[in-house]
């Protein structure tokens, strides 16, 4: 009977010790999501550097990097979540608020540079608490929670500014989001260093390895001793923080705080995080499996870009990638599981 793992050809042309022992490196390479991603990405540049001259140069890669590198400190944040067994959905809004009330501190209140960025941090610190206070003490759905957060987050966004956005950054706090070092862009550099710490965190401290214990059994994880509210608590606000401070360098970049900028990045994070391994279910995935993903999505919209298709439909792409990772991460699931 020929294996469904592997294509019919390859079942009927191969001896049988070649062709099981190339689904069991299948197998392997499914089971790491990261080497797949890796294989993934190298054949999208190949792919891109073919149909067009203009992807494979220093300055496409580093404009790449640029766009997604803030989104790579919310990506952290969400995956630590999905990890826990939990997301959010607040975190486009959190990012926009905590940019428009640094903003505001900077240029209204004439604050200096610190306090305005401990202004906008508090805003992710905030909430953070509430999300985690309403998810872990009355027990209400993250869903339902961090969507209430969402609206909340937004609309005070809105209402603070009445629509408008708060410009006039002064220059000198431009430079957190604008500057670079020996030729590499700050905003790049803030993303590696979280990124390396978060991952080696979640490969090797035991506080950090609890969050797997509670995505994958909650009741089994209480029972052997873990707090898992607690757990749990401090991982909306380690997600708050990390959005917030993605919001903050973000208006630093940008040299304005926009109250409509950010719509619909939550999507883009939790596909980025799925597509990377992380699961809907919990216990699952890596931080570096996340920006793997992250990477994946950010060269599809470079790739939209450089063919000229308008940015009105990366909505759809994204959607849709949204849908093909979960429905694949089901699938390849079950048949690991099968075998």
């Amino acid at each position: 009977m020929s294996n469904p793992s592997v294509p019919a050809s390859m079942d009927s042309s191969l001896p049988v010790t070649t062709r099981s022992r190339l689904v069991e490196i299948f197998r392997s390479i499914m089971r790491v999501r990261e080497i797949f991603m890796v294989i993934l990405i190298i054949v999208i540049c190949i792919f891109m550097s073919i149909l067009t001259p203009h992807f494979l140069n220093v300055a496409n890669f580093v404009a790449i990097m640029r766009g997604f590198a803030m989104e790579g400190l919310v990506v952290v944040g969400m995956a630590t979540l999905l990890i826990a067994g939990a997301f959010d959905l607040s975190v486009g809004s959190i990012m926009a608020l905590s940019g428009i009330i640094a903003a505001w501190l900077l240029t209204a209140a004439k604050m200096p540079y610190a306090v305005a960025m401990l202004g906008g941090l508090g805003v992710g610190l905030l909430s953070g608490t509430i999300n985690g206070i309403v998810v872990t003490r009355i027990k209400v759905n993250p869903l339902i929670a961090t969507l209430g957060m969402m609206s909340v987050a937004r609309g005070i966004a809105l209402g603070f500014t009445e629509g408008h956005p708060v410009i006039n950054i002064p220059q000198g706090f431009a430079f957190i989001g604008q500057g670079s070092v020996l030729g590499v862009p700050l905003i790049i550099i803030y993303m590696v260093v979280i990124v390396v710490i978060a991952d080696i965190l979640m490969r090797r401290a035991r506080a950090f390895r609890q969050l797997y214990y509670v995505g994958s059994s909650p009741n089994a994880a209480r029972l052997s001793g873990i707090n898992v509210d607690r757990v749990m608590f401090l991982a909306f606000i380690g997600s708050g923080v990390l959005t917030a401070l993605a919001g903050v360098i973000s208006m630093a970049r940008l040299t304005s705080g926009v109250p409509t900028a950010f719509a619909g990045v939550e999507l883009r994070m939790i596909a980025a995080c799925v597509i990377g391994g992380c699961s809907l279910s919990g216990g699952e995935g890596t931080i570096f499996g996340a920006i793997l993903g992250l990477i994946f999505m950010a060269l599809i919209t470079n790739a939209l870009t450089l063919f000229g298709v308008s940015i009105y439909w990366e909505g759809v792409v994204t959607g849709t990638i949204l849908t093909l990772a979960v429905s694949f991460d089901m699938i390849s699931r079950r048949r690991l599981k099968a075998s």
